[in-house]
């Protein structure tokens, strides 16, 4: 039978090991812990949070194969809620096609990439995110004024289809297409409604009213004073009071176009309520305060006060 003894010099240091070591895999667990802490993301009523501060959650996955590359464009359906979860854009009311967002976009690289890089066609997600730099990424603007105050707005998106560059150019000629095509529908149940037997003239202007005189005919070169007020199809005022001007008549571009082919059919004092068509009015581009969207058809009515 062996007889091994221990002095005391060795249990002390063996047990001087054993707790180095235990003191050593402590501090180690709590480092580990506090590393994939950092790097998992925090969920608050199943968002995760990143670090750039913002909220994501995945809502329902989508038939899709193909992730977007930068280079790509995203065709969304939108939804915009105020923190209070009340709802103020819906892309599938406010736009036929959707919302389309170029990846390449500096300011979506900068704070949205990482989102839209992880989608396919068909993916649903949410993202709650402060409004300056949502509104200042998507539309270039600060935010409005009902949502300026909120510490988030929510973000709802689902991913119609990811197009690349030859795509995206043959959609917006269709979609150009299709605004001409809603235009005149547009026209068209406006007239049923109100005037059904007007046609429209050889330039496309619709005379739907006129006070006729047989005062003084208008001249090239006339200094004349108009009074007109516009209104958009729907009843709503363009201008909040009548406009009256005075000025040169055929000098181009103080009126739009459909305006001065008018007021060239009218004598002094004479009155014409007219639709003018978006070509020549406001065009493809829209107003440039925004007030008036791409192919939007207006209303006048216009007065010729007086021939000088």
């Amino acid at each position: 039978m062996l007889n091994i003894k221990f002095s005391k010099i060795d249990l002390t240091s063996k047990r001087n090991s054993i707790m180095k070591s235990c003191v050593f895999w402590f501090f180690f667990s709590l480092i580990v812990l506090f590393f994939l802490k950092c790097a998992k993301p925090k969920n608050t009523n199943g968002y995760s949070k990143d670090s750039a501060g913002n909220y994501y959650q995945l809502i329902a996955i989508g038939d899709g194969l193909i992730k977007p590359n930068t280079s790509d464009f995203l065709i969304l359906d939108v939804e915009l809620k105020t923190q209070k979860d009340s709802m103020f854009f819906n892309s599938q009311h406010s736009t036929k096609n959707g919302m389309i967002i170029h990846l390449s976009n500096p300011t979506i690289k900068t704070y949205f990439i990482n989102y839209f890089q992880k989608l396919v066609e068909g993916d649903s997600a949410s993202i709650l995110i402060p409004p300056t730099p949502f509104f200042n990424s998507f539309f270039d603007t600060l935010p409005p004024q009902f949502c300026i105050n909120d510490s988030v707005l929510k973000f709802n998106f689902k991913v119609k289809k990811i197009i690349n560059k030859v795509g995206y150019q043959k959609l917006l000629v269709k979609l150009d297409e299709d605004k001409e095509l809603l235009e005149l529908q547009q026209i068209d149940n406006y007239l049923k409604k109100k005037y059904p037997n007007c046609k429209p003239n050889s330039y496309g202007i619709y005379q739907l009213e006129k006070k006729e005189n047989q005062n003084q005919k208008i001249q090239f070169g006339n200094k004349i004073i108009v009074q007109y007020q516009g209104y958009f199809l729907d009843g709503r005022l363009l201008d909040s009071a009548p406009q009256k001007i005075e000025l040169i008549f055929g000098t181009p571009d103080q009126l739009i176009k459909g305006l001065n082919i008018v007021i060239g059919s009218l004598k002094k004092g004479e009155f014409s309520k007219i639709i003018v068509p978006s070509r020549l009015a406001f065009g493809e581009l829209g107003s440039s305060n925004n007030l008036v969207q791409p192919y939007t058809p207006l209303v006048y009515n216009l007065t010729l006060i007086d021939i000088k």
